[in-house]
């Protein structure tokens, strides 16, 4: 799916201060979508997936901004939301001093010149998550919503889920396209690392391998991103555990009939992040 766009026809430019914008960015891929704060109901859903050299990452948001003029209304709310598997880290809250923020980071990763360092809280679990994103896109987006906090994917995911109170462990697996974020829960952040991959067999070796070596005799797993129940890994999965989940679209909202169409949860972070 290299291009997507629904648009319902209760869509109305008039009501755009009564209208919510969520934006979710990466180097795969630009996604929106409004909701209709009057009817509680989601209208309007973009995306694009973005292919080539990241050096045109730049270019490729201005191009779309160009295109869509609704991105620059006034809306009543809007969300900034990026993905950055693989370039991101945690540190506990308790040890957390923004002044040695950098040289801890580059303990672990890389981190190149054109790249800001940011740091957002993770409340549910005592927890600062640092990201990296590209200084031209940080100041894009800033100049074009200003005031607007750039959130994390995998963040929202954690300040959103319920810390767990039951005796099993919960693993998210949120899959992009070459590249997954995995995590265990239960009352901490057990294990979080990101993965690249090349098909199902590599999902499945090294979600297996993080069982084991975590000693986890039963849990729960919820897939989210570019799965579906028609995946290969959703089933492979099954065979070897009881409760497979794939992360489905809140009931606290409505959502347009055109919403139906949607091939696969990789949405689901994007329009749920309003609750």
């Amino acid at each position: 799916m290299q291009h997507l766009l629904l648009v319902d026809e209760t869509f109305d430019l008039n009501f755009i201060p009564e209208y919510h914008l969520s934006i979710q960015f990466s180097l795969d891929g630009f996604s929106f979508c409004i909701r209709d704060g009057l009817q509680n109901k989601y209208i309007y859903l973009f995306h694009k997936e973005f292919s080539g050299n990241p050096k045109f990452f730049h270019r490729k948001l201005k191009d779309i901004y160009s295109e869509f003029d609704v991105l620059d209304a006034n809306f009543k709310t809007t969300k900034l939301i990026y993905s950055s598997p693989g370039k991101m880290t945690f540190l506990p809250k308790l040890f957390f001093d923004e002044q040695y923020g950098q040289a801890i980071y580059q303990l672990n990763m890389d981190l190149t010149d054109d790249e800001e360092l940011c740091y957002l809280p993770i409340p549910a679990y005592s927890q600062v998550l640092q990201m990296t994103i590209p200084g031209k896109i940080k100041q894009f987006l800033t100049d074009k919503h200003p005031g607007v906090l750039i959130q994390n994917e995998l963040v929202f995911q954690l300040n959103h889920s319920i810390r767990q109170t039951n005796v099993h462990p919960v693993m998210n697996v949120l899959l992009y396209r070459n590249q997954f974020t995995l995590t265990v829960l239960d009352q901490t952040i057990r294990f979080c690392n990101s993965f690249k991959y090349r098909n199902d067999n590599d999902l499945l070796y090294y979600i297996l391998n993080v069982v084991q070596s975590e000693q986890i005799d039963e849990l729960s797993i919820q897939l989210n991103g570019r799965v579906n129940k028609r995946s290969p890994i959703y089933h492979q999965l099954r065979q070897y555990f009881k409760d497979v989940t794939i992360a489905s679209l809140s009931s606290d909202f409505y959502y347009s009939y055109l919403f139906d169409q949607l091939p696969d949860a990789r949405f689901v972070n994007l329009l749920n992040n309003q609750e």
